[in-house]
């Protein structure tokens, strides 16, 4: 869809770190130095950041490698990359000589290398696919700084032979968190998964079955990437699972008939009185952010399994009195299923897995009694006795707690009367006719962004080109639908590439923009593997430089492989890959998904900050604290005080979700969109 998802952040499954490759190419930033402002400061001295930071740098790939290294130190240390950069030249040798790399053929900005600016540290990425030599240069001063880019080509190959490094027979922790490291390919150490990666297909099944699962793609198996298994990458890499049974694992040659089976045992822990007792004390004290951590108490003498956290009762003692946590209205504590809610002042908890499992808390600013119970028949709402563990918490009163004095939800419109109370409605389709109103909508077309053959799949990936057929664009029923189909198509920037899928995509552009705000889409949105429906805003002039310097609002986006699960997002920082982004996640009530129904996305800009709602509920906020533009450093509103303008579309494949793709059944896709009604506040 556009270059905002590149990257997707990898998650912590159950102890097991993912690293991903090249670290240093993890939330990029660029900054192109026709764009830079000049700082006014010149180096005088350039010193290697580290040892693992030049001046040599081994890499191995199938082809090429990406290299990263921190910026030098500057001046001594006395000058930082931002007072120096309009200073920093960059030369790549070119046989004997060095050539700018702005001049040196084959170097594409953005392309094969640039900038990259993560956790308050900026450097350079390069990828390569030779031995290479780089220099950066002072422009005034003449100062110089070398590194060389060793690289030793990995041929892809086909797997002869497998033999384990770990296992074949691994035992599950008692939450189902395991893994194991590739395996020895082709008997040669030397032949890394890289160079198999191609030729390597995973299977699973429970020992109890016969049927091997191919869980690449295949989320209606139940094993969905990065959320039950996946792969890491420190020691060599491997892969991870999160079992609840105990299951085989092939690995198997799709060339051949080489395989290799491992067993991960989930042992289910022998229960007989359901005593529980403390795992590790009984008294806990808040830290600065006031959270607390408690592992579960053992039922038996051992930690509890992920089907008995149910059984557990939770209490905590308000004068005098044991009250359940789950009663809200008397404990004062709001269960939190994907951790600590900033946007929320309550008092918090919820579930923790590293190992074993537990529980948080959070903000604790007072000390607290509670306890925790297990029915002594091992059955949820048994008679618990006096079956119980007693805890202290030792609270932070100094512990912060969000203020929350603007996160009310708000009220909607109804179907047929779009009046809210104190808003004005400054523009509405209703799609009540039997075709788009162009008055009103652009229909977007193509495949690449400014017709560049290495913006394929609008620079991120998509396997859609949009069209403005009525195939994948009309109205009916009072509906606006958006359908992605099967066509194969090639284009002119590239005849050889082609774009699987044919969807729709529209805009509002020179027509309606917005500033400042409340829009409202009430839709509809397909499920599917790699579907990714998606209701955002750019700027109507790229004032600030391009994206995402300039910003980007979305309003709602969804992973059509996981219905439950919409999100609000916004783009700052610097031009691409020098953005930045922040954003939260609304999770439906149980029994609701976006698919079974239509729902209510909103979004509600003023000066300061952004809200996101979903049927009129509040799940978000980001203010101009968090936001900011390299193209207006000193304007803290910047970048989102200016016009935007309104899209939808329904993309295929892309980086969003990992470049997952459908299955035959996922397509057609539709996207139906009731209403689109835009509002200002009454003065």
């Amino acid at each position: 869809m556009r270059p905002s998802h590149l990257r997707e952040t990898w998650l912590v499954r159950k102890g097991i770190v993912l690293l991903l490759i090249l670290i240093m190419l993890a939330s990029i930033g660029i900054w192109p130095a026709s764009m830079v402002r000049a700082a006014g400061t010149t180096v005088t001295s350039m010193d290697y950041f580290s040892a693992a930071d030049g001046p040599v740098i081994s890499k191995s790939g199938v082809g090429k490698a990406s290299y990263g290294f921190v910026m030098p130190r500057f001046n001594a240390g006395s000058a930082t990359w931002n007072d120096v950069h309009s200073d920093v030249g960059v030369n790549v040798k070119v046989g004997n000589n060095w050539v700018d790399i702005d001049q040196a053929e084959g170097y594409v900005y953005n392309q094969n290398w640039g900038h990259w600016s993560d956790g308050g540290f900026n450097g350079y990425w390069f990828t390569v696919s030779a031995t290479t030599e780089i220099q950066l240069y002072s422009k005034a001063n003449g100062v110089k700084l070398e590194y060389q880019f060793v690289f030793q080509n990995i041929n892809k190959t086909t797997i002869t032979a497998m033999n384990t490094t770990q296992g074949p027979h691994i035992t599950a922790s008692f939450t189902g968190g395991s893994g194991f490291t590739y395996p020895t390919f082709n008997n040669n150490s030397a032949v890394s998964y890289e160079a198999v990666a191609d030729d390597l297909k995973v299977y699973v099944k429970p020992v109890n079955s016969n049927n091997w699962i191919d869980i690449d793609n295949h989320a209606a198996s139940g094993w969905i990437y990065d959320q039950n298994f996946g792969q890491f990458t420190e020691g060599g890499g491997g892969y991870w699972f999160n079992v609840t049974e105990s299951i085989h694992v092939k690995l198997q040659s799709k060339t051949s008939s080489v395989n290799l089976v491992y067993t991960i045992t989930f042992n289910e822990p022998v229960r007989n009185s359901f005593l529980i007792t403390p795992y590790e004390g009984t008294t806990f004290t808040a830290n600065d952010s006031g959270s607390i951590g408690i592992p579960l108490p053992k039922i038996d003498g051992s930690a509890p399994i992920a089907k008995e956290l149910d059984h557990f009762i939770y209490q905590i003692n308000i004068n005098g009195q044991w009250v359940d946590l789950s009663n809200t209205s008397q404990s004062k504590f709001t269960y939190s299923s994907n951790g600590y809610n900033k946007m929320s002042d309550a008092n918090q908890w919820g579930y923790w897995a590293d190992h074993i499992y537990g529980l948080w808390f959070q903000p604790i600013q007072e000390n607290m009694q509670m306890r925790i119970g297990y029915p002594l028949n091992g059955q949820t709402g048994g008679n618990v006795g006096n079956n119980f563990v007693n805890y202290t918490l030792i609270g932070n009163p100094n512990a912060p707690r969000p203020d929350v004095s603007d996160q009310d939800d708000i009220s909607l419109g109804t179907l047929t009367n779009p009046v809210i109370e104190g808003m004005n409605l400054i523009w509405q389709d209703e799609f009540n006719g039997t075709t788009l109103d162009t008055s009103k909508w652009n229909m977007e077309t193509g495949y690449y962004l400014n017709d560049d053959p290495g913006t394929w799949g609008w620079g991120n990936a998509e396997l859609q080109h949009y069209t403005n057929s009525p195939q994948n664009i009309f109205v009916q029923d009072g509906k606006l639908n958006i359908r992605a189909l099967n066509d194969n198509k090639s284009f002119p920037q590239d005849p050889n590439r082609y774009a699987k899928y044919a969807s729709g995509k529209v805009n509002t552009q020179d027509k309606l923009t917005l500033k400042y705000g409340r829009v409202d889409f009430r839709a509809k949105l397909p499920t599917g593997d790699g579907v990714w429906p998606a209701l955002w805003m750019l700027p109507q002039d790229s004032v600030y430089g391009t994206w995402a310097a300039s910003g980007e609002i979305d309003v709602m986006e969804a992973r059509g492989r996981l219905p439950g699960i919409t999100s609000g997002t916004i783009h700052y920082g610097g031009q691409w890959p020098a953005n930045q982004y922040a954003g939260g996640e609304y999770h439906f009530p149980a029994g609701q998904t976006f698919a079974n129904d239509y729902h209510v996305y909103s979004v509600v800009w003023e000066e300061d900050n952004i809200k996101w709602y979903v049927d009129g509920k509040f799940f978000y906020k980001v203010t101009n604290q968090q936001w900011s533009s390299a193209g207006a450093p000193n304007n803290p509103n910047a970048p989102f005080d200016e016009p935007f303008y309104l899209i939808m579309n329904l993309a295929i494949g892309g980086n969003f979700d990992g470049g997952r793709v459908p299955s035959a059944a996922d397509i057609p896709a539709t996207m139906q969109v009731d209403y689109v009604r835009v509002y200002k506040e009454q003065p």
